[in-house]
This record gives C-alpha cells, structure tokens and sequence, in this order.
C-alpha cells in the first residue's frame, strides 16, 4: 500500500470486508498552518468496537511516532480505529473540535437507541433489555 510522503494526519477505518487485514486510510493536511513534517509528535485518538458490536470511545493520548500509518497497520484486527494528527501550535484546538465531536456523535447513537427502546416498550409491552 502507497502511502503519502507528506501529511498532517489522517482517519483510519476498518474495511468493509472482514476478510482484508487492514484499515481505510483518509489523509488531510490542515490549511490554517504549514507544520513542520519532521515532527514525530502525534495526537491520537481510538474508537473501538463494543461488545454489541457499536462503536465506543476508547482513549486519547500523544505520542512520539516515527512511523504513523506502521504502528496503525499493527493494530489491525484489534477492532480499533480512529485518528492521528501531527503536533503543531494549534493542531491541540482541532484536535480537541475532533474529540467533542466523536464523543458526542457516540453519545447521540447510544442515546437514540436507548429511547427507541423505550418506545418500543411503551407501544407494544415488550421491552429487549438487548437493545
């Protein structure tokens, strides 16, 4: 797999296929600031896939990496995916736009199913404490 020389950060995903080892990569590069492209400092984020099989927040970090898109590519099978963002002077306000978002779009589907379950119950008497 090619990978770009050049890049601020990129999302990776699972494939579609669960037979293909690997993941989805999509890489940006951040328009307000040129960062330095030598830089290994990396802000992280894991979303993994729960129990149930939906996906749910799982940490968020930096860290030193010299080979992004190789340390991704080791976690593959793992049920992780997420993004990675090179350190810059205000990478740490778009990353932090990032986690509110992720976190809160988790939060809303958990949310919608819950009350979906509730009215679900509320109109037929059968409440699936599954779903």
């Amino acid at each position: 797999m090619e990978f770009p020389k050049k890049f601020d950060g990129f999302y990776f995903t699972p494939t579609v296929n669960e037979e293909d080892v690997g993941f989805n990569f999509r890489f940006f590069n951040l328009k307000e600031e040129k960062t330095t492209k030598d830089n290994d400092t990396f802000h992280v984020c894991f979303v993994k896939t729960g129990k149930d099989g939906r996906p749910e927040y799982d940490c968020d970090f930096e860290a030193i990496i010299r080979d992004p898109t190789g340390y991704i590519m080791n976690l593959a099978g793992h049920g992780v995916y997420g993004c990675l963002l090179r350190k810059s002077k205000t990478s740490g306000k778009w990353f932090e736009d990032y986690l509110t978002n992720i976190k809160m779009k988790l939060y809303n589907r958990k949310m919608t199913r819950i009350l979906k379950s509730i009215l679900e119950f509320k109109e037929t008497g059968d409440y699936n404490a599954e779903k």
